[in-house]
């Protein structure tokens, strides 16, 4: 059995890497979600200072899902084994939205001379980045309601679609676009001045009342769907956070409100952070609830040293 010292540093690298993906890709996915959604007359300018937003830094955002996976691959092989065979269906699509929503983000900037060609291929990016975000949040729900289980003979089932349409997962899916719509809203009010701040700021306002919402209604769908879960986050180690998240949502409130623009984007990644930080101290110690631990998915202690050293 691997040394739990160098299982828990493999952990620690990988929600590492996890809290990098959240905040930055989760501002691009957020940016394209306000893609599609911009509307009024200044819905062209709103585009325009997104892809301004995004253009110098989305691939190297993008990065930290090929980090992810290398360290799921070579730290916890029977975790990333789980994953992909239980949850394909969910993960082919992320594969496919993650691959239209570059295509059509870097295309649509090269056809600026066909309207309608340009057109479409917003809409491919848009529509990718609102797919992408809420199938990632799907299969955390997946996860954490128990639905990946083992076949019994050192294999993994997929998931039947009963249990990927339960109530739970697709509330955490729709929790993580808002999410991603918030702190992309956030930073453009930061990247804007005048009426297009302004309309980042009421789009901050609009995604924070969904991640209320998706909260609330998160909340007791986990205590029947995904009972360790719920435990951990309302009773268990994971409370603190929980408290702490809420105090930071109130907080993004105020300075939204108050256009407090110099700290508002602080405060978004400090929500962020720590709502994964929450969910991520409640699934503790499993990989995949409540089948396999970290532990028990570990690779040898030869290979988690060569990983972290």
């Amino acid at each position: 059995m691997a040394d739990p010292t160098l299982v828990s540093l493999a952990v620690l690298t990988l929600l590492a890497g996890l809290s990098m993906y959240a905040v930055f890709a989760g501002a691009d996915f957020g940016g394209g979600i306000w893609d599609l959604f911009s509307f009024g007359e200044r819905k062209d300018e709103q585009r325009s200072a997104i892809s301004r937003a995004m253009g110098p830094v989305w691939e190297a955002n993008h990065v930290w899902i090929i980090f992810l996976i290398t360290v799921l691959f070579t730290a916890f092989p029977k975790a990333f084994a789980a994953l992909c065979i239980g949850l394909f269906a969910p993960l082919s699509l992320i594969l496919l939205g993650m691959i239209l929503r570059g295509a059509g983000f870097v295309l649509r900037a090269h056809a600026e001379d066909e309207p309608l060609v340009q057109r479409w291929l917003g809409l491919v990016f848009s529509i990718s980045s609102v797919i992408t975000p809420f199938a990632l949040g799907w299969c955390a729900g997946v996860i954490a309601a128990g639905a990946l289980k083992p076949d019994g003979n050192g294999g993994w089932l997929m998931v039947p679609w009963s249990e990927l349409l339960a109530p739970f997962p697709i509330v955490t899916g729709l929790l993580a676009v808002s999410i991603c719509a918030y702190v992309a809203a956030t930073f453009l009010t930061v990247e804007t001045e005048g009426s297009l701040r302004e309309d980042f700021r009421r789009r901050a306002l609009i995604a924070g009342g969904g991640v209320a919402l998706f909260s609330a209604l998160g909340l007791p769908l986990a205590w029947s769907e995904a009972p360790e879960l719920s435990q951990e986050l309302l009773s268990g180690r994971a409370l603190p956070l929980v408290v702490l998240a809420g105090v930071l949502g109130l907080l993004g409130l105020v300075v939204t409100v108050t256009k407090a623009y110099g700290v508002v984007r602080y405060v978004a990644v400090a929500f962020v952070l720590v709502v994964l930080w929450a969910w991520g101290a409640a699934q503790w110690p499993y990989a995949v609830t409540p089948y396999l631990t970290f532990q028990e998915a570990a690779s040898s202690n030869e290979m988690l040293t060569v990983y972290l050293g």
